[in-house]
């Protein structure tokens, strides 16, 4: 791989006189932040994290209560939240809805979202908001707007290094004054191949980078218009599959106006447009050595892409000194295309055509309301329509090793109007508050399920026309603090009528789609107690338990049960942190089933990883932290990580399994 190590030690000298002091953060996220209203988490993206995640957001999410994620090598995971993703959770990045272009969830949408390029996360558990269209969960990466009164130069600069050739930075600058300002993100990354406890070499080498530049004119202290450029690409091996990922093209542009009314009981009104691209390329030659095979006699090399575009115009009404609304109308459309050569080197897929499979349309309405009844009581409600339209555009299915058959649906438009609502009663007390909400979300098939890898339903060679899921589930959760005891419990139960389960197929036969119902419910819980001044201890718990209702088995792709134990002691200027992460054996499985994700192939057993880091506050401005994840060199795989794959120069194991013993160091400045 090539080496950002030159931009890497840049990014760790200031280069510029400082215009401001910053705050570093005090230490490093172990177990996990809490929520910062019902329901709801308000994560900082550029705090250190231990185990320390990689540069993109998947790992980034796993170090939440309740998250967990499917390794393919060492980039480009796929997140869960209580065991559900993909189209079930919605990922949003200022605004925009980002989707991948492999069928085969080579590069879901976290795998071109950088965190420490965001200022913040916010994370709606269930369906307990209208405001995006996420049935599990919903995940908004935000870049904070600030209006400058003087001339100012702000930022925040990373460095990180770490065993198996981990090298990574960033950089987030700002240049702004009355009239507006100029904000400029790099990220770079590049690791080489880790090897996993048993000194085992696992494909996993990536290298990445990002750019994104946001331009604002703020001629008042109410109006903001904003023009945003953003693009990315990289490559990563992958350890599950016979192919690597060798372009991660991502280009985007965002115009966005914000008005602020004085004197009205209109708050807010925001509209925003965007587009973006996603054009990736895998093959089988570039990142190993190519070894022909009865699917793959030749190089061969495949080149989907995706194109987006939306609109978002959205308002916010103080209606009453005590309630207030907000109201949205919401457009999203992709096309998605794809091209393959099985013999590159004569049939290069460059000079291929691009063949339309797929287009997508959603256009919705929503509004949320809430009502402070007295100083302790509050209900929130919320209603969304969704209407949905998609267009198969293949002509003939073709799954790898089999002929090439026509598609029944070929040409078939296909569209639904979906409903989604919510209500939550919240009551605050002395040391905190508890919530209970109920919340229904219709979810539209998403493209990897009705499209992506020719699949099949029970009835048709086609799964095009399966069914919308439609997810009920109750939320209840209790915040509680004291003076040194803090306390915090999330719990669900979710029905799911015709809930979206994907079946492997047999002797090279195509997956099948099929709906059934569901039911799982589970929970978190966190808490931390102050011993003294410096030393605390912290705990967090996540389990969930899935069952598939309609053949009276067990729901597939499940975490194991989680248990996170956590002590910090500060001595002055530092502070020292040990984790214990303890995940319980998983033999509630449903061999052969599962989601666009993964399935579930056989029982996993249970592990425990210890770590720990040394964080060093240096001044207000400079933050230096040094860790060891897995101390012991255990070997280990999580549940839902993938099967491995043969691969030449690799030795054969059963799963991906983690990295071994790594050493990591990592800088961040703030000026």
């Amino acid at each position: 791989m090539k080496s950002f190590t030159p931009l890497v030690l840049a990014l760790a000298i200031p280069s510029a006189v400082l215009a401001k002091q910053t705050t570093v953060d005090e230490r490093i996220v172990i177990i996990g932040e809490s929520m910062q209203a019902p329901s709801e988490w308000v994560v900082d993206a550029k705090k250190p994290r231990q185990p320390l995640p990689a540069h993109d957001a998947g790992d980034f999410l796993k170090s939440l209560a309740g998250f967990s994620s499917t390794r393919k090598g060492g980039a480009s995971s796929d997140p869960l939240f209580r065991g559900m993703g993909a189209g079930r959770l919605a990922i949003v990045t200022d605004d925009q809805m980002l989707l991948g272009g492999c069928s085969n969830r080579m590069d879901p949408p976290t795998a071109y979202i950088t965190p420490q390029s965001y200022d913040s996360v916010t994370v709606v558990k269930g369906p307990q908001t209208v405001l995006f269209a996420g049935s599990a969960a919903s995940i908004h990466f935000e870049r904070d707007i600030t209006r400058f009164d003087d001339h100012e130069f702000s930022g925040f600069l990373n460095a990180t290094t770490a065993s198996f050739g981990r090298v990574n930075g960033s950089a987030d600058m700002t240049w702004g004054s009355a009239a507006g300002f100029v904000r400029l993100n790099a990220t770079a990354a590049t690791a080489d191949d880790y090897q996993d406890g048993s000194d085992r070499e696992i494909n996993s080498q990536y290298e990445r980078w990002s750019g994104d530049v946001d331009l604002a004119w703020t001629p008042s202290d109410n109006q903001r218009l904003m023009l945003k450029f953003g693009a990315s690409d990289g490559e990563a091996a992958y350890a599950d599959r016979s192919m690597d990922g060798v372009l991660f093209k991502r280009e985007s542009m965002s115009l966005g106006y914000n008005w602020q009314p004085k004197g009205s009981h209109l708050e807010e009104v925001s509209v925003n447009t965007y587009f973006n691209s996603i054009d990736h390329v895998m093959d089988n030659y570039s990142l190993r050595d190519f070894t022909p095979s009865m699917m793959m006699p030749n190089p061969t090399a495949r080149n989907p892409d995706r194109h987006s575009r939306g609109t978002k115009i959205a308002s916010e009404w103080s209606l009453t000194a005590s309630s207030g609304l907000k109201v949205g109308v919401e457009y999203h459309e992709s096309e998605h295309r794809d091209r393959i050569s099985r013999n590159q080197l004569n049939m290069p897929y460059q000079n291929l055509p691009r063949i339309d499979d797929a287009a997508f349309s959603q256009d919705a309405f929503y509004a949320e309301y809430d009502y402070a009844i007295d100083a302790v009581w509050k209900v929130v409600t919320g209603f969304r329509l969704d209407h949905w339209s998609i267009t198969d555009k293949r002509d003939m299915l073709m799954v790898m090793g089999s002929p090439a058959q026509p598609n029944p649906t070929a040409n078939e438009t296909r569209s639904d109007n979906l409903h989604s609502a919510f209500v939550r009663v919240e009551r605050k007390f002395d040391n905190g508050y508890w919530y209970a909400g109920w919340g229904q979300a219709e979810r539209f098939p998403d493209y990897w399920e009705v499209i992506g890898n020719n699949r099949r339903s029970p009835s048709s060679l086609s799964a095009f026309n399966t069914d919308a899921e439609t997810n009920q589930q109750w939320d209840i959760g209790l915040n509680w603090k004291s003076n040194k005891f803090t306390l915090e419990s999330s719990l669900f139960f979710s029905e799911v009528d015709d809930f979206i389960l994907l079946e492997k197929g047999m002797m090279m036969q195509p997956e099948m789609v099929r709906n059934i119902d569901a039911r799982s419910w589970g929970g978190e819980l966190t808490s931390r107690y102050q011993i003294t001044d410096p030393w605390s201890v912290s705990a967090a718990i996540a389990i969930v338990r899935g069952t598939n209702t309609t053949d009276d088995s067990y729901l597939p792709q499940q975490p194991a049960d989680e248990l996170r134990l956590a002590s910090d002691y500060r001595l002055g200027e530092f502070t020292y942190s040990v984790l214990w992460r303890l995940v319980k054996e998983q033999d509630r499985i449903a061999p052969n089933q599962g989601n666009v994700i993964g399935y579930d192939l056989e029982k996993s057993a249970g592990f425990g990883v210890l770590s720990a880091n040394i964080d060093w506050e240096v001044d207000p401005q400079w933050q230096v932290s040094l860790g060891v994840d897995n101390i012991l060199n255990k070997t280990y795989a999580e549940h839902l990580s993938r099967s491995a794959s043969s691969i030449s120069g690799y030795e054969q194991i059963d799963k991906v399994n983690e990295p071994g013993r790594t050493f990591w160091l990592q800088t961040n400045y703030n000026f």
